[in-house]
């Protein structure tokens, strides 16, 4: 199975923007450069505007959480036409095709984003998506590049039809948003796994065996 990956937000050397660290957290990240693809929500912001912090009691449901915590405002400019979906879409031209799209945090919901574009194009086409798998380490919702906004299942329903594998953490500030994007796939396709630990990878050799047996049987079932 080929998979196309995305780093989170400042972690990623191959994103189009410059992105300094979250505040306080420069240490953490390493030197520069840091870039990101997607400038709707500026991440040296985000512990100054406690997204990092007590998220969970933000909002009654996921998608509440999103529509308080998130600046929607930004992301409804930024997303709508996004300029760099052609650069992406170009890369699964030249250098698909993919079965699986992943992501980390900020990088999930460009793999979503990504993945909704080629579904819906897809469809458009009568042809069935070169994606089979949807693979999201704390995710985030994916942006809606026609309308501008953020899809959020409360609006819009199921997105995503196919098998996704949603890695969250039950301690992770940030939960929510990672429930708010599972919560657009299909739930008789889409699984849980949670690790157990804040807004983070899996490192611990005992979960990752655990976590890698989930993926294993999802490839499987797909390819």
């Amino acid at each position: 199975m080929k998979i196309l990956a995305f780093c989170g937000g400042a972690s990623n050397v191959d994103g189009k923007h410059p992105a300094p660290p979250p505040r306080g957290y420069h240490e953490y990240f390493g030197p520069p450069p840091h870039f990101t693809f997607h400038t709707a929500v500026p991440i040296e912001d985000l512990e100054r505007d406690g997204i990092s912090q007590d998220i969970e009691q933000i909002g009654d449901t996921p998608e509440d959480t999103v529509r308080n915590v998130l600046p929607m405002d930004l992301i409804y400019a930024a997303s709508k036409n996004w300029e760099d979906l052609d650069w992406l879409n170009e890369i699964l031209e030249t250098e698909g095709p993919f079965q699986a799209v992943l992501g980390f945090s900020h990088g999930a919901s460009v793999a979503a984003t990504l993945l909704e574009n080629e579904t819906r194009r897809a469809q458009a086409q009568g042809l069935p998506s070169m994606f089979k798998l949807g693979i999201f380490f704390g995710g985030v919702p994916p942006y809606n590049v026609v309308d501008g906004g953020m899809f959020l299942a409360d609006v819009d329903g199921i997105k995503f039809n196919l098998p996704t594998l949603h890695i969250i953490g039950s301690a992770d500030p940030m939960v929510d948003l990672s429930l708010a994007l599972y919560n657009l796939c299909d739930s008789n396709k889409a699984r849980i796994f949670d690790h157990g630990r804040g807004h983070q990878l899996v490192w611990k050799k005992t979960v990752v065996q655990d976590l890698c047996k989930v993926l294993r049987e999802m490839i499987h079932a797909v390819m």
